[in-house]
């Protein structure tokens, strides 16, 4: 039953994404708008969206469901390494679910806005601030969850890897790209902004690959999960053969 929950909830990250994106398209949001743009440039977008921005920011929110799936999928894998001495698998499980946090909030701040429009521009453009602004500076926990993943990578020393060597410098790639993301505070326009090609480009070049490639991985690494099946250990007393599941 492990096995097929694990097949199943894999689905998880690459269904979250594709929501992600279908709720910034349905919000008009692809791309954002400018953070240089006026209170009142900001206002007009969400009075003459505001039933489109409010059904975008509710896909985009349901998005964090699956991912909960996939961080399971990946906790059970990096178990299978560590044993009984789960430090970098709690470490995962625990950034990754506090990953999705933004993914919460920031379509939160959009529907606020888009559910009462005719608010001043000010009050609008200080939601839509607060929005854009936590979907793409607030990466801590995601690099601390990716940082994790890379770890345990370098900690296996077995013969046959749960999970490929280069997943560790991958996992360390995505890291620094992630962390381009807290730069989003620091401009209004240009590759720093919240839209540019370093805070947000950067950034989710980190985390979108990381995630599609760790997929791929993690279907491996259950396919021969599920292959080798149960190993023999000897009974402790009688002498009798068992079977005992691998990691």
């Amino acid at each position: 039953m492990d096995i097929r929950a694990q097949r199943v909830c894999i689905w998880g990250g690459p269904i979250s994404l594709l929501m992600a994106v279908a709720g910034l398209y349905v919000a008009g949001f692809l791309p954002p708008p400018s953070p240089a743009a006026s209170a009142e440039q900001i206002a007009a977008i969400y009075r003459e969206h505001s039933l489109a921005i409010r059904v975008g920011g509710i896909l985009f929110m349901a998005s964090a469901a699956p991912f909960f799936m996939f961080i399971a999928v990946l906790s059970a894998q990096m178990k299978r390494i560590e044993g009984d001495r789960p430090t970098f698998t709690y470490l995962q499980l625990a950034a990754g679910a506090t990953s999705l946090a933004p993914i919460i909030v920031a379509p939160l701040a959009w529907c606020a806005a888009a559910f009462r429009p005719e608010h001043s521009p000010d009050t609008l453009q200080a939601l839509n601030d607060l929005g854009f602004l936590t979907m793409v500076m607030t990466t801590p926990a995601a690099m601390a969850q990716v940082f994790a993943v890379g770890m345990v990578v370098l900690s296996d020393k077995s013969a046959r890897p749960v999970f490929p060597r280069w997943v560790a410098p991958a996992s360390f790639v995505s890291v620094i790209a992630l962390l381009s993301g807290m730069s989003c505070v620091l401009a209004r326009t240009g590759p720093f902004a919240w839209d540019g090609k370093v805070a947000s480009g950067l950034e989710n070049l980190g985390f979108v690959p990381w995630t599609v490639f760790m997929v791929v991985v993690l279907l491996r690494a259950i396919k021969r999960q599920a292959a080798e099946g149960y190993g023999t250990v000897q009974a402790p007393c009688a002498g009798e053969n068992v079977r005992s599941p691998r990691g």
